[in-house]
């Protein structure tokens, strides 16, 4: 499932030098469940831009946002990342490319 279509209060938060996509996902049930995925894990920084199958994107990234964009509510994740020559990159990545919800459980896929 589209996480962002059956989730509610998505936002990033962060916490000891990483970020995280946190709130609530729809179960199969219907019900609620409160979810926290770490986006280092699966996204990194590669010349500037975010990388899926990176990691620790944070290291190297200032101004990290989130906001669902455009007619769509396409959830897009923004930040200033540091290129290969340290020089500052705009960078966004679509985050509903490859998270999804399953059974309320955020997930990389």
């Amino acid at each position: 499932m589209s996480f962002y279509v059956t989730s509610e209060n998505i936002r990033i938060e962060q916490s000891n030098g990483r970020n995280y996509l946190v709130g609530r996902a729809r179960r199969e049930d219907s019900s609620m469940k409160d979810v926290r995925l770490d986006l280092d894990e699966f996204i990194g920084n590669h010349g500037g831009r975010f990388e899926w199958g990176g990691k620790d994107f944070t290291r190297t990234a200032e101004n990290v946002r989130f906001n669902f964009e455009g007619g769509a509510n396409v959830p897009v994740l923004r930040a200033i990342l540091k290129n290969a020559e340290g020089n500052p990159m705009d960078a966004d990545l679509n985050l509903g490319e490859r998270i999804k919800n399953i059974d309320g459980d955020l997930v990389y896929a």
